[in-house]
Formats: structure tokens, C-alpha cells, sequence
């Protein structure tokens, strides 16, 4: 079940808007404010009707009262996982542009252009993946451990799957809604970063990657990661497609078989 409270931003009445900012978020209180604040002033600026979209997953702290204090479109998601936490707000978005990220103030969400523009001016794209390798992240935004965690999945991703991204994992990215309202619902957790990309490919959405900065967390902040767990889920997500992919060139061979 998913409830909704508080206002949306910038909308003015609209039933469809230029672009939401889809923000997850679990026990994110002390920086969620920012992140509404500075994803708001780059909607005003661009001149775009927008909306900040907070999914608030089950948080035991102030963040859904913070995010609508800051200006946020507030909706709950009870279920704890990022990936519910993410289905729910692409569901609930009122924008056709959605551009998804963090609530802890890791990504720069002053200047979204490079997210926004490929897909709504230029139209040269599907979907635009942040690359948080392409500006070498600090030791103190990503542990050396996370840093080959994601070197190592990102290039099995592309061995199994296909998919040509160098960074498969980053939360900051966009596309449109309507290509990915009905994803199917089995991953619930940090796999869905990898799901997404499985879907895009299947449906041979254009994709590209854009560098960007990844700043350290707030210190004392305590991390919703969990690597062994959700290192396991997504070799779960690449075998899924691995597997599809084996079956679909079995049954395109039989075809070509029988033809002949």
C-alpha cells in the first residue's frame, strides 16, 4: 500500500510535467533537505515544470517530515528494499522525464542538464547512467572494497548481459517513464539498479553514460548498503539475463533449424 501527502513542487495543476526528481529514501534526515533544495533550484532555474518526489521507505527518523517541509511531493513505501522504494516512485511520477538519485547528498543535483537534455532536447537517448568512475571517486566517498565490488560486477554485467556501461550501479540516472512503469517486480532490492539496465537493453533503449563526482557521505551516517547481500542479488539479476539470453539464441537456432 503506498499513501501520499504534502504538495507538489512546481507542478501548477499539471497532470503531466516535464520532469521528476525521484529521490528514495530511508533514514536520510540529516541531508534529504539539501537534496529537495538543490534539485528544486535547477528546475527553476531550467524553467521546466518539475517535481521533487520523495519515496519515503519506512524510516524511522524525521526524514518524511523534512522533505515536505523542503518542498518534496511525499509518498510512503512500507515495504523496506530500494528497488520497492524505486518501483513505487516511477509509478507515482508525474513527470515524463524521470531523473532518479540519493537522498544523502552524494550526488550534485545543481545541475541536472546532462541527465535532462539527451533524452527531452536532443532526443539522441533513452536513458543517461551517471559514471562515478569517470571523475576517480575519494577514498572517503568510496571504500577501496566498494570500488572493486563495483569494478568486478559491472564488468560481469557486461560479459553476461551485454550491456555497454562502465559503471552499472549508479544511483543517478534518467529516463522516461513510460519505459519503465512496467517493469516486471522481482527485484526489490539494490539489484534493481541492475534490472533496470536488463529491461532498457531488452527493449534496446539508447543508452549513454556522463561523468560525474561523487562526493563523500555525511560523516556519521550510516550506510544502507549492504555489500555481501546485495553483491549476491545482483549476480542474481546477471544470471537471470544470462540465462534468458542462452534461451532465447537456443529457440532463435531451433527456428533457423527448422526453417532449414
Amino acid at each position: 500500500m503506498t499513501s501520499s501527502t504534502g504538495a507538489g513542487a512546481l507542478v501548477h495543476g499539471r497532470s503531466e510535467i516535464d520532469v521528476t526528481v525521484l529521490l528514495p529514501c530511508r533514514n536520510e534526515a540529516a541531508t534529504v533537505a539539501a537534496c529537495i533544495a538543490h534539485a528544486l533550484a535547477w528546475i527553476v532555474r531550467r524553467g521546466l515544470t518539475g517535481e521533487v518526489l520523495v519515496v519515503d521507505n519506512a524510516s524511522s527518523d524525521s526524514s518524511a517530515i523534512r522533505a515536505r517541509s523542503a518542498g518534496a511531493r511525499v509518498i510512503s513505501e512500507p515495504c523496506v528494499g530500494y528497488g520497492n522504494a524505486l518501483r513505487t516512485g516511477i509509478r507515482a511520477a508525474r513527470g515524463r522525464i524521470v531523473i532518479m538519485a540519493d537522498s544523502d547528498n552524494t550526488y550534485d543535483l545543481t545541475n541536472l542538464d546532462a541527465f535532462y537534455d539527451p533524452i527531452a532536447t536532443a532526443r539522441s537517448h533513452d536513458i543517461v547512467l551517471g559514471d562515478r568512475f569517470g571523475h576517480r571517486p575519494s577514498y572517503a566517498a568510496m571504500s577501496r572494497s566498494h570500488r572493486v565490488g563495483n569494478r568486478v560486477l559491472s564488468t560481469v554485467t557486461r560479459a553476461a548481459t551485454g550491456i555497454l556501461a562502465g559503471d552499472v550501479h549508479c544511483g543517478l540516472r534518467s529516463f522516461t517513464r513510460a519505459t519503465m512503469a512496467e517493469m516486471p517486480a522481482w527485484s526489490t532490492g539494490m539489484e534493481f539498479a541492475t534490472h533496470m539496465l536488463v529491461h532498457a537493453h531488452r527493449q534496446c533503449l539508447r543508452m549513454t553514460q556522463v561523468d560525474i563526482t561523487l562526493y563523500p557521505p555525511t560523516p556519521g551516517r550510516r550506510s544502507n548498503l549492504r555489500p555481501l547481500r546485495d553483491g549476491v542479488r545482483h549476480l542474481v539479476a546477471i544470471a537471470r539475463e544470462s540465462i534468458h539470453r542462452r534461451s532465447r539464441s537456443a529457440s532463435a537456432l531451433d527456428l533457423v533449424e527448422t526453417g532449414t
